[in-house]
Formats: structure tokens, sequence, C-alpha cells
């Protein structure tokens, strides 16, 4: 069984825990707010980990183009209780009701629109040991994600995506940083 992702735009994008708190500690500039927020706007201990990072403002950008791409798309926004449970391990507050507020958009998108008979398949196929090179935290992320039946997993991860055509000729969800789903995405603006 393979998929494929060429010419198709995803309706539902799960969420990894790395890429939302950037979402989070950012959002001002990934919502089009604020400008691009610097190391040097925070205390030490508490700059946003996304910043630190060599490729942190090139990532920020392509999440910004990609909510801007959302305001047409109106892509479901999806995090898991697994997600949900990671970010609060994580004792922040803010995040948690923040993670909290969009796991309440996810639970409606998914009401109205319910994952087919074929996405608890799916997420047996993502169970099995063949899978076992991906980290148990991941594993369980991915699984909730094809049980939700997301098409991408949007992640910051450096390891993770390396999985991603392993999964791909099993399961119908893309593994992707920010950048390789905005390159999917911004053929679609040409011509508007």
């Amino acid at each position: 069984m393979k998929f494929s992702t060429v010419g198709i735009i995803p309706r539902r994008i799960y969420l990894d825990t790395g890429t939302f708190q950037a979402i989070h500690d950012c959002g001002g500039f990934v919502f089009g707010e604020d400008v691009m927020p610097e190391v040097e706007d925070f205390l030490p201990n508490s700059c946003p980990q996304i910043l630190r990072r060599t490729d942190g403002n090139n990532t920020l950008q392509y999440l910004k183009w990609i909510f801007m791409f959302d305001e047409r798309a109106m892509f479901d926004w999806i995090i898991s209780p697994a997600s949900l449970h990671e970010i609060d391990a994580g004792r922040c507050g803010a995040r948690s009701q923040y993670a909290r507020d969009i796991m309440d958009h996810s639970s409606i998108c998914i009401s109205e629109n319910p994952p087919s008979a074929a996405a608890p398949k799916m997420a047996e196929i993502m169970a099995d040991p063949q899978f076992a090179s991906i980290s148990a935290s991941d594993r369980k992320l991915l699984i909730e994600a094809v049980g939700s039946e997301c098409d991408v997993f949007l992640t910051i991860e450096k390891k993770l995506p390396k999985s991603a055509g392993q999964v791909l000729k099993k399961v119908p969800l893309l593994i992707a940083t920010p950048k390789e789903l905005w390159e999917l995405l911004e053929p679609y603006l040409k011509g508007l």
C-alpha cells in the first residue's frame, strides 16, 4: 500500500508538542500581530526553545505563512490527549490552557467530521512493531494522529521526519516540518 501527497491540500493537521510550543511562545509573530521575536527580548530562563535553534526564525516564518494560508483553507488543527499530557508535563500554565483551547477546537472538528472506519485500522498499523525505530512517545502521538485521520503530522523535530517515508508507505500520514508543509502549499497560491 503506497500513498502520495502530490497535489493534495491537507484538511486535518496534527500539531506535535514542539510545534505547538513554538506557536504558543511566538504566536504574536506566527499570527501576524508582532515582529519576529529575538532571544534578547526574553529573560535567559524564559526564552522560547525555537529561538535558540539556528533554524528557528525560518521555522517561525514558515509557520506564519501556513497560518496565513489557513485563513482560506481552514484546516482542522488537532491536539490529542497524548500531546496534552506532554504539554502539561512542561508545567507552563499558559501553554496548558492554550492547549486545552485548541483541544476543544480539535474535538469540535472531529465530532463534525468524524474519522472513517479506516482510521482505527491505520492506528493499529502504526502501533505495529515494524515502527519500533520511532520513539515510544512519538509513536503514541502518531497513533493518535492517524486515529484522528490527520493528513499531516507537523513537527519541528529533526529526527522524526527521517521516518516519514517509512510511515507514508503504510499509512496516509505525511510527517512534515513547517518548511516541507509550506513547500506543498505554496504552489496553490499562484494566480491568486
